[in-house]
């Protein structure tokens, strides 16, 4: 697979591999030490099963030896779509195991979005469901392969059967195999990112980079063996991946998968199965919170807490929060370099919520101007992030230019700022800014002024085009059940809070939910095309 690798100075990874953060160490090696030490403990638990660390790896090791029978292996890819499933933990580190490139797809993605992913990476093998929340997951799979005019060696169908593709069960028949020379700093899993502004681009990230993260985070909060994790985000994502398939890998820990997001079912699982962390975005917090309410429970400790994005926590919520235990945390990356900031430890609630976390050790952020020059500290610019465990480029050359400079630093998009304890506190995106006029305005602040009214839910801020002014503010709301406000309440809110007249959406679109990321990130160009015409607005 051919990638455009951005500049890493020679100086960086002599300092990474110094300070312990770059190892050789690869997936494998890992996965048998936790069979060693843990093989007849739980890894996963599934709706379907619990697995224990033994089985686990004896699945993937068989995934191994059918790649490696199909001559699959270093250098190759294999694109993956598989629901929360055990099944998915051991396709992945089977795809390691092998030495091949993990390419995981998020379940919601379609022809299109798979077609393009197929036709950037073509891939050796793909591995997919029969069908999952009534979508032929086979007939897209193949279909997109045809798209993108690929034909791959190999297909796998898990939990059912396909003409033409091998079954689960032909698979855990091959012979267990592991790739004896691994390099731990050739690439291993392409991740595409879940724009909220954009299209998706391909980040390639070697083996060193991605144990660095829970490497670190193993220390920093810490998660051991006796922990166990509730996750509901796609293990087909950063984030699932990430709290899900290398955490437990490099701690022991457990973890349980949910196919989907129920906030009563999770409050049952979680206090059934001793979960002690969870993690997703901001905006399940307050359905878990009612939930664990709905259920009549008066604490719900998380003694390793629960990780949220960026977005701030409306301030009534963080005391229900805290009053039941939770600790929620606030962290900040992205793809490209998961995991710049976290609170770690015993942070108090000042730092877990108030901000988005102290930049991790390892990490460098510098906070820029529009013309890339430092900021006075305390300021607000952009910024631009590297570590050890940034992506070595994308696999578009161009995407490359335009996201790394000369020196290795990453270009994030994101606005912020960093104070004197060395916490990131986000703001905003550079194409998250409405530009009124020549005035910048964030739209992260009018969103967070918004859901401080008592009948808002959630909300999503938009620039729409003005004839005069180039662009204003577009608030897309989606309303509390049993609560109603119109449009003309919610400006007097605002006005009475004292904000600026220019701040004040004039276009507010009523909504049932927001187009969202696998991740739970707004997708604000799918909000743009929504907006009315301008004749009716």
């Amino acid at each position: 697979m051919e990638f455009a690798r951005a500049p890493w100075p020679e100086e960086l990874e002599a300092g990474y591999r110094a300070a312990g953060f770059h190892t050789d160490v690869v997936v494998p090696q890992l996965l048998r030490r936790n069979v060693t030490e843990f093989g007849r403990a739980t890894a996963v638990i599934d709706d379907t099963r619990a697995v224990t660390w033994a089985e686990l790896a004896a699945a993937a090791e068989r995934v191994a030896g059918v790649l490696t029978a199909h001559g699959i292996g270093p250098g190759e890819v294999v694109v993956w779509q598989l629901p929360n499933w055990w099944e998915a933990l051991a396709v992945a580190h089977g795809i390691w195991a092998a030495g091949a490139i993990s390419v995981p797809v998020v379940p919601i993605y379609r022809e299109h979005e798979l077609a393009t992913i197929m036709r950037a990476v073509q891939p050796a093998c793909v591995i997919g469901p029969p069908s999952f929340r009534g979508h032929d997951h086979v007939e897209m799979l193949d279909a997109a392969a045809r798209i993108a005019g690929i034909t791959p060696r190999l297909r796998v169908v898990v939990r059912g059967e396909a003409t033409g593709w091998a079954s689960w069960d032909d698979v855990q028949r091959a012979t267990p195999f592991v790739f004896p020379g691994i390099d731990p700093g050739a690439p291993a899993i392409v991740g595409f990112t879940s724009g909220t502004t954009s299209g998706a681009k391909g980040a390639v990230v070697n083996t060193r980079g991605m144990l660095t993260v829970p490497m670190r985070h193993v220390r920093a909060v810490p998660y051991t063996f006796r922990d166990r994790g509730y996750m509901p985000a796609p293990v087909s994502h950063i984030t699932g991946l990430l709290m899900a398939v290398t955490l437990p890998l490099v701690s022991g820990c457990s973890v349980l998968l949910a196919e989907r997001w129920d906030a009563p079912k999770a409050v049952d699982d979680m206090v059934r199965r001793g979960v002690t962390y969870s993690g997703g975005a901001a905006v399940f917090i307050q359905e878990l919170v009612d939930a664990i309410d709905a259920a009549g429970l008066v604490s719900f400790p998380l003694s390793c807490g629960y990780n949220c994005g960026g977005s701030a926590i409306p301030i009534e919520l963080v005391e229900r929060c805290e009053a039941l235990g939770m600790k929620p945390r606030r962290a900040y990356g992205m793809t490209e370099c998961p995991t710049v900031s976290a609170s770690v430890g015993d942070d108090g609630p000042e730092i877990r919520l108030g901000t988005d976390g102290r930049v991790l050790p390892g990490v460098e952020v510098r906070v820029v101007d529009d013309h890339d020059a430092d900021v006075e500290p305390g300021a607000v610019g952009e910024f631009l992030v590297r570590g050890p465990q940034r992506a070595l480029g994308y696999l578009d050359a161009e995407h490359t230019r335009e996201a790394f400079d000369a020196n290795g630093w990453f270009r994030s998009g994101d606005l912020g700022y960093v104070d004197a304890q060395d916490c990131i506190t986000v703001t905003g995106r550079t194409k998250d800014i409405i530009n009124r006029g020549g005035e910048k305005l964030s739209a992260q602040e009018i969103e967070d002024l918004l859901r401080r009214h008592p009948a808002v839910l959630d909300v999503a801020v938009v620039a729409a085009p003005h004839p005069r002014l180039g662009e204003e503010p577009a608030a897309f709301v989606i309303q509390r059940a049993g609560a109603t406000a119109s449009d003309a309440e919610l400006k007097d809110f605002l006005r009475a809070e004292g904000v600026a007249p220019q701040k004040i959406p004039r276009i507010v679109v009523p909504v049932d939910d927001l187009p969202r990321t696998a991740s739970g990130k707004v997708k604000k160009y799918e909000l743009v095309e929504q907006l009315p015409p301008a004749s009716v607005r």
